[in-house]
């Protein structure tokens, strides 16, 4: 191939890739394999390191640029068009008065009431992003809303955002767009910081802020954040469209992620009507979202309303319920987790938060409980960190009486008695005999996203462990039916039923296995990655034992040195492979990563699930991506099925309006046997 060639070559694989990239982020579909994008990537790069003058500005591979100096700085720069913020609004009241100082600043200017578009109001980090004939060429925090911080580097490896514009693009385009980590993303980072030693993050949005800000922009791209662009600020060289409906739909079919929601709606009766749905959507979704957006559609209108010095008339935010609260601490608890950590669990008064009754709350470990200088009988702030775990925030010290007591953090394991170890953050057990460690890792092993044996949980391993029937992970195999039977609330039935659990675990997926056996900084994604290396359990152990342990298993990508350390004290400790040993010989065969590997009678499907699943969305999405299939939260019209539980949300509208076939969950497993439904 001559130069010219090779050149045209290296240009359209370019264009390939960034099409594959759009398809992802953008349309929910994955046109070629995992390892075929990773084939042509390190192809491209092979092209630039024979031809660095070749490298262009949109070339994946300068997602990801050099990290910045040590002690440097992120340069500050003032925005164009100010980032101001919405109104907040709490109550239907005050989005009725909201809409009554629209009409009155109109004063009839258009003719019929303005109309509103809603979308949701995500809880992540704004940013604007600034392209020029096309390119990406810079990317400013809000900061304070007139001046932000330099972020282009950090912002180039965020998921979905396009380095070059798709089709005809604008001289001059200035977006507004929201970065998110998945809250999927998120539990599977602070599971790798926690099993790394570090402090974990408080939510989703801190993780969020915290990534952009460093300066190596390496982990931005490993996090996987994503944006949604949710406002255009400033155009030239191309007609501004004259809604806002117009301008979400021309940042689309430019490449940008876009809001999967977004709903024109008639007055305050709409505004709460979409706010109602998307409430009720809140913890269902993989985004962090903490109210509404309405917006009035016509820039016409908008130009009429104009800005006040932070805000603009024509839009608001309609916050969801709140979910902190004040409430007075009874106790402090010390749990003891499964590698060991002494974890405070605070006793609370119980409080309504966002829907949901709060009794114990997390104080994460001992320095923070001396930052924040809680006490036992305090007033504290309580948060649903995550909208999902709750966490205590600081004493409401105005509310302090003078009767209340310090706690005293013990010296000693409140199980077992052993001399604690550590300081600060991490305090820990070091009796591997533990009988609360033993009970933490059963508890592990068995649960939801380890071994799914249901029946299994905290009470029941408890309960066995008291009455002796359980001690360490092989015991659970080696059950004495007849004994769990004769246990209180238990009888033959309910054996039986946990018996059948237990014997499907004992073929679990491989990489479930390996997640399931809780060694420090295997999180699910990890144990996925490694166990495509690794196939079998006797080669992982084999390769543990090996004189080039630590470089095996660092060329594992997401493997660090401090995993590998884990994986290789894990594999050499003779307790560990005498467990093993035993759930061998009980039968315990996981399931090789092969028999999950692309292939399946699903593979080159797309679906979506919405509605109520007889099984959990999580079962059913891993059956279909075991099946090679591919399970997206958008419907579009590259979509193949929508499994329809009951009570369909409004992805049946939309998959009724492009088109894709509605099946239920009887016709999904069939889809599963590769029969027809």
């Amino acid at each position: 191939m001559n130069q010219l060639d090779e050149k045209d070559t290296y240009i359209s694989l370019i264009r390939d890739m960034a099409d594959f990239d759009y398809a992802y982020y953008v349309l929910g579909q994955s046109k070629i394999p995992d390892a075929e994008y990773d084939r042509l990537f390190t192809k491209l790069k092979a092209v630039e390191e024979k031809h660095p003058d070749w490298i262009r500005p949109d070339s994946p591979t300068q997602r990801v640029g050099s990290p910045l100096p040590e002690g440097s700085k992120f340069d500050r720069v003032e925005h164009a068009v100010p980032m101001i913020s919405l109104e907040s609004l709490f109550s239907v009241e005050e989005v009725e008065a909201f809409h009554t100082r629209v009409l009155k600043a109109l004063d009839g200017e258009g003719g019929d009431p303005p109309r509103y578009v809603c979308e949701p109001k995500w809880d992540g980090v704004s940013a604007s992003l600034i392209y020029e004939k096309g390119l990406l060429v810079r990317a400013v925090s809000r900061g304070d809303g007139a001046v932000g911080e330099e972020i282009t580097a950090n912002i180039r490896a965020v998921g979905g955002v396009p380095l070059r514009l798709r089709g005809d693009a604008p001289l001059l385009l200035e977006i507004r767009g929201e970065i998110l980590m998945p809250i999927s993303a998120f539990d599977s980072l602070n599971a790798q910081l926690i099993g790394e030693g570090e402090k974990p993050f408080a939510n989703p949005r801190n993780a969020t802020a915290g990534t952009l800000k460093r300066l190596d922009p390496s982990p931005v791209a490993k996090r996987g954040l994503r944006i949604f662009a949710y406002e255009m600020a400033r155009l030239e060289g191309v007609p501004e469209p004259s809604t806002h409906q117009g301008a979400i739909s021309a940042l689309a079919d430019w490449g940008f992620p876009v809001s999967p929601w977004l709903e024109v709606v008639d007055g305050p009766v709409g505004v709460e009507s979409f706010h109602a749905n998307m409430e009720a959507r809140r913890g269902t979704e993989d985004f962090e979202m903490d109210g509404v957006v309405a917006k009035v559609d016509q820039k016409s209108l908008r130009d009429v309303l104009g800005s006040r010095a932070r805000t603009p008339r024509w839009a608001c935010a309609l916050k969801f319920a709140p979910r902190e609260e004040i409430t007075r601490l009874l106790d402090i608890e010390i749990q003891v987790g499964r590698t060991g950590r002494l974890t405070p669990r605070a006793h609370l008064e119980p409080v309504n938060i966002g829907g949901v009754v709060v009794k114990h709350a997390t104080l994460h470990n001992e320095r923070n409980m001396r930052d924040i200088d809680v006490r036992i009988g305090d007033v504290v702030v309580v948060r649903r960190a995550g909208d999902v775990i709750p966490q205590v925030l600081g004493p409401v010290l105005e509310r302090r009486e003078g009767n209340e007591k310090p706690f005293c953090w013990p010296q000693t394991c409140p199980t077992c008695s052993a001399a604690v170890a550590g300081k600060g953050e991490i305090v820990f057990c070091p009796n591997v005999d533990c009988p609360a460690q033993a009970r933490r890792r059963l508890q592990h092993f068995a649960s939801r996203g380890a071994l799914r044996i249901e029946g299994m949980g905290e009470k029941a391993i408890d309960l066995f462990s008291e009455k002796g029937l359980l001690s360490s992970l092989d015991t659970l195999f080696t059950l004495d039916w007849d004994a769990v039977a004769a246990l209180d609330g238990w009888g033959v039935k309910s054996a039986e039923s946990l018996k059948e659990q237990i014997e499907m675990a004992k073929t679990a997926e491989w990489p479930r296995f390996l997640f399931a056996l809780g060694i420090p900084g295997i999180g699910p994604e990890t144990a996925r990655a490694l166990c495509l290396s690794f196939s079998t359990l006797d080669g992982m152990r084999i390769a543990a034992d090996a004189g080039n342990a630590e470089d095996a298993f660092t060329a594992v990508e997401g493997v660090g040195p401090e995993v590998a350390a884990s994986l290789i004290s894990f594999f050499r400790e003779k307790r560990n492979l005498d467990v093993l040993k035993k759930m061998e010989a009980a039968g315990v065969k996981p399931r090789p990563i092969e028999a999950l590997a692309s292939g399946g009678y699903l593979e080159g499907f797309t679906f979506v699930l919405t509605g109520t699943l007889a099984k959990s969305r999580s079962a059913a999405k891993e059956e279909i991506e075991n099946a090679g299939g591919k399970v997206t939260g958008t419907v579009s019209k590259k979509t193949s099925f929508l499994v329809a539980g009951d009570n369909p949300g409004s992805k049946l509208k939309k998959a009724q309006t492009c088109g894709v076939e509605v099946i239920n969950e009887k016709s999904l497993s069939l889809l599963l046997r590769g029969e027809t439904p």
